[in-house]
């Protein structure tokens, strides 16, 4: 136990160090809603990597040693830094991936939030009914506007519960509409007519998404063409008529790592498209 405590205290020491390279970690915190001191948080991704950087490149450099190729577990020895490093930000960047993952959540219901809300309002329904009634059936945004009702209810103002939302979002579209719907309240305008404006504002924000994201597919797809068929294919033939003339010797290890190399492409090209895809209901 005292071994453990040692161990994550030197860690610790190395976070405080390490707490410079990520200056927004807090506010990414905040905005994924999660509970974790950042320190802490470093210092965990710290211990991992250690162990997830010695365990790959002891297993690289034990191919190669098996297979007889320096190549090899030299190339084991010179991942050791890059995994860790790879670990390390990959770990820390979680929170914002996850604030990230929230604002696509937020975003896709939105308008629809809005629109619910400015029937209501437009019926002669006061602002906080119609929040109340915007509590559930919109996944993330329910779940936000319950914090927003909470706390009114419980004796804050609208336009501070508002504001209090508004700094824990990490949607830009989100905090946009509510600070105009803030404006709104505070200057004692048509709160229905900036509903209104703000419905057709994030609809047409969101159909410029779909239309962006349809202009992007064309180059993902030639960048997926050239490294996911034509360059494999066309490598591994230039290097059996290479071998065929000079007499040089490839082994199997290569193919497997072309086949590897192509299946960690495909892997990663699919997670791209996908996190690239914009978040809207049909």
């Amino acid at each position: 136990m005292e071994l453990r405590e040692r161990i994550h205290n030197i860690f610790l020491a190395w976070a405080e160090k390490w707490k410079v390279l990520f200056p927004n970690l807090e506010r990414s915190i905040i905005q994924a809603e999660q509970d974790i001191d950042p320190y802490k948080l470093i210092a965990r991704s710290l211990q991992k990597s250690v162990l997830r950087a010695v365990f790959l490149s002891a297993i690289v450099v034990g191919m190669g040693l098996y297979a007889g190729e320096q190549l090899i577990w030299l190339g084991g020895l010179v991942l050791l830094p890059v995994i860790f490093l790879f670990s390390v930000f990959t770990d820390v960047k979680g929170p914002a991936k996850a604030a990230k993952k929230r604002v696509r959540r937020l975003e896709r219901d939105l308008p629809y939030a809005l629109r619910h809300i400015l029937i209501e309002v437009q019926s002669g329904i006061p602002l906080y009914n119609a929040l109340i009634s915007v509590t559930s059936g919109y996944g993330a945004i329910s779940e936000e506007f319950q914090q927003i009702v909470r706390q009114i209810s419980t004796g804050m103002p609208e336009v501070e519960a508002l504001e209090q939302s508004v700094i824990r979002n990490p949607s830009l579209q989100y905090r946009r509409s509510l600070w105009q719907l803030i404006s709104a309240i505070e200057a004692g305008a048509n709160i229905s007519t900036t509903l209104e404006s703000l419905v057709e504002s994030v609809m047409d924000s969101q159909m410029l998404d779909v239309r962006k994201y349809g202009r992007e597919l064309n180059p993902y797809t030639l960048v997926y063409m050239l490294i996911g068929v034509i360059i494999p294919s066309m490598g591994v033939t230039f290097l059996m008529i290479l071998s065929t003339f000079t007499g040089l010797n490839i082994g199997t290890m290569l193919f497997y790592i072309v086949l590897g190399g192509i299946t960690l492409f495909q892997i990663f090209f699919i997670s791209f498209v996908k996190m690239k895809r914009p978040m809207v209901k049909a």
